[in-house]
């Protein structure tokens, strides 16, 4: 389906279009969605003159937009309505338009192609890089975003999930909640947008200060995760927080998720204090 208007997948949609238009150097730039299984639907465009701005329908194998979404790959042609490498059984848009050369990429999520990016020229010419490089990157700006985007969502139902069925001694269950917050702070470190890096930053804070905020019961041993007990050896033998990011392949961030969640287990207030707590509880030599 389209995103729907004033969401955050219209708005991230429609600051592609607009980037891919400038970085282009095109006169004409959109977006189609896919709304089925074999079906997309014009959401976003900039330049467009006729009525086709938005819910014009585009069915798959049709046309170079409906192509890309059968092939999952970037495609061009310098004269559209000459091009007999596409189908013409539904060209509404691009006569309306009088489009001729046009290209077009996949937006990816996981394996599934969720809408195509395009952009286009009233006169037919040959694009060259800049063109297909533009388009190229708008479509995985995109892609990064709705990965993200959905990805935070999934860690927090599953954060939720394991935060309502825990027992107040449910240590399986308040480990899930302190992994999702971990998995949280290493995709916010992946993240070049600002907004949506400065969302995962809440969301880690409200993770830390209601789901994670739990603490061993006293006179019951603290348990920690694999991750988190390689984490603290790490410390134990002196090493640095890049030094620890280095080691494990991990972020810096998550390295300091993981020492938060530690800490907290322990009732501790610093890593050097957690060490010791470890090595009293038989956890490290």
């Amino acid at each position: 389906m389209l995103p729907a208007e004033g969401s955050k997948e219209a708005a991230a949609t429609r600051a592609a279009v607009l980037t891919l238009r400038r970085e282009s150097g095109m006169p004409v730039a959109g977006a189609a969605w896919v709304v089925g299984p074999r079906q997309l639907r014009i959401s976003e465009t900039s330049g467009v003159k006729s009525r086709y701005r938005r819910g014009a329908p585009v069915s798959a194998g049709t046309g170079l937009i409906g192509k890309v979404l059968t092939t999952n790959r970037l495609a061009a042609v310098s004269d559209y309505q000459a091009a007999p490498q596409i189908s013409h059984e539904c060209d509404s848009f691009v006569a309306a338009e009088g489009v001729r050369a046009m290209a077009a990429a996949p937006v990816i999520v996981g394996t599934t192609v969720r809408a195509v990016l395009f952009v286009a020229s009233r006169d037919a010419v040959r694009l060259g890089d800049r063109v297909l490089t533009a388009v190229t990157e708008a479509a995985r700006d995109l892609e990064q975003f709705l990965a993200s985007h959905e990805q935070v969502h999934r860690l927090l139902s599953e954060a939720r999930a394991a935060r309502d069925s825990a027992a107040p001694r449910d240590g399986a269950a308040l480990e899930r909640v302190h992994e999702a917050h971990a998995d949280l702070l290493h995709l916010t470190a992946t993240l070049d947008d600002g907004h949506l890096k400065e969302r995962f930053h809440e969301v880690c804070s409200l993770l830390e200060q209601g789901c994670c905020s739990e603490r061993t019961p006293p006179g019951e041993p603290a348990r920690l995760s694999p991750r988190e007990l390689d984490v603290l050896a790490a410390v134990a033998a002196g090493c640095t927080n890049p030094d620890i990011s280095d080691r494990l392949d991990i972020g810096l961030e998550t390295v300091k998720g993981y020492l938060r969640s530690v800490m907290r287990k322990f009732g501790t207030s610093t890593r050097f204090e957690a060490v010791t707590a470890a090595r009293w509880a038989g956890l490290l030599p």
